[in-house]
């Protein structure tokens, strides 16, 4: 008989509801080490005045989201939907096994997770906690959540909550490496309802969808800024590495040429930078600075330069060298291990013929092919400079040598979906270019 895989493993659990002890030692402990997060809670509705089962939905912006669901819905229970790839880490696998939580492939039509919330939901009267955008924010605003929401909640035919949690994303953001300390301020989490059941009948899919989209949405770096809100370092420099984001120079358009030092971050080749202060204000080092409104305006920035570069050029086409990188099948992965090297090669994003990487995987030469519609997006799991996705339902990671290049990659490939008729939308105001400077320039 073949060794069992850890991927069978899990996908052959009989999941049920969280122990009702275990779950609230580790809701007391968290809310007693999580302090730190000076966390605030406003009920317009409240979750815990609900007779039956209900779905919370919520927006993705710290590693630690779950706080922000399970503290102001205590004592209810949730069995949490979370990224597959997590549930192999060595720190995680017993905690994610005590809490029951449900594995999902990212952007990828994974009917075991279905099935299962369904299950959970007939079985045991299951309260379901999941969010839409299918990973923790990337830019320090939502990005669109994944088809399909409208779908599911349909299906269950519950009331559904919202978490809206302002201020989390700033204390963690995703240029961050992993294991650094976290830069605490304060958050605040909204919590309302958003649909009955019989709104849930009414409504299209579609419906749905955009209103997930417009409730969810937030952005941080608007608030703290708004509310003059001040993060502290805490021994990692503001601006260290947020070249992994911001790869692009707002003056020059030189690429992979900003450099992030200390609470700078300045373009290599024309000079041009800002000064990022503890509320993550953006101030230009000198008056002839082109420096957008904030860090989520420049990655639109971004996003609109490439969208130019696809509309302007029907035979568009971007190459780059990787490492090509999965979990192993039979052990754990290591909390800074992330995936397993498995070979080299070259990503081509082309408008025409799509998604591919050719080069070598495990001792063998490939060819992974996928249609621009089919390719949503890949997926930033802990820092800005390792993306992924789910090839024929394996994890299908990329490196890079450059700083920056996987954020171009994460766009580039969201524009082609864009371009070639995908239904992953973009939200609004992403390409609105009145809003990437102030207004006096």
């Amino acid at each position: 008989m073949a060794k069992q895989t850890l991927h069978d493993k899990l996908y052959s659990r009989k999941l049920h509801l969280p122990n009702r002890f275990l779950y609230g030692a580790i809701y007391h402990l968290g809310k007693l080490v999580f302090k730190k997060y000076n966390m605030t809670f406003n009920y317009i509705d409240d979750p815990r005045k609900e007779k039956g089962n209900i779905v919370m939905v919520a927006n993705h912006a710290n590693r630690n989201d779950f706080l922000f669901t399970a503290i102001p819905s205590y004592p209810k229970l949730f069995n949490y939907v979370a990224a597959y790839n997590e549930f192999f880490r060595t720190n995680l696998k017993d905690l994610f096994r005590i809490m029951q939580l449900v594995p999902k492939r990212q952007f990828f039509n994974d009917s075991y997770t279905v099935f299962e919330i369904l299950s959970l939901v007939k079985k045991y009267n299951a309260n379901i906690c999941f969010y839409p955008e299918g990973l923790s924010g990337i830019s320090g605003a939502n990005q669109p959540i994944t088809p399909g929401s409208g779908k599911l909640l349909k299906f269950l035919k519950l009331p559904v909550y919202a978490c809206i949690t302002q201020g989390a994303y700033l204390i963690y953001p995703k240029y961050v490496k992993f294991g650094a300390k976290e830069r605490y301020a304060k958050t605040i989490t909204t919590v309302s309802k958003i649909f009955t059941p019989e709104d849930l009948e009414k409504l299209s899919v579609s419906e749905i969808d955009q209103k997930l989209n417009e409730i969810l949405f937030n952005d941080d770096y608007e608030w703290a800024l708004k509310n003059n809100i001040h993060y502290k370092d805490n021994g990692y420099p503001i601006a260290k590495d947020l070249e992994s984001l911001l790869y692009k120079c707002p003056k020059c358009g030189a690429e992979f040429k900003n450099v992030g030092e200390g609470n700078v971050i300045k373009c290599q080749a024309c000079g041009n930078g800002a000064s990022i202060s503890d509320t993550y204000a953006l101030t230009k080092l000198n008056k002839d600075d082109k420096i957008p409104i904030t860090q989520t305006k420049w990655r639109n920035y971004q996003r609109i330069q490439i969208k130019k570069a696809i509309e302007n050029d029907l035979n568009f086409t971007f190459e780059v060298e990787t490492t090509i990188s999965g979990l192993p099948k039979y052990r754990y992965v290591k909390p800074k291990e992330n995936a397993i090297k498995e070979g080299e090669g070259k990503l081509v994003l082309s408008l025409k013929d799509g998604f591919k990487y050719i080069g070598t995987r495990n001792g063998e030469n490939v060819i992974l092919s996928v249609p621009n519609k089919e390719l949503y997006t890949f997926c930033m799991s802990y820092d800005g400079d390792i993306i992924h996705f789910f090839y024929q339902g394996v994890l299908t990671q990329f490196t890079f040598k450059t700083k920056g290049m996987a954020a171009k990659i994460l766009l580039t490939q969201q524009e082609l979906h864009r371009a070639s008729g995908g239904e992953w939308k973009a939200l609004k105001d992403e390409y609105n270019e009145d809003l990437i400077f102030p207004k006096d320039e």
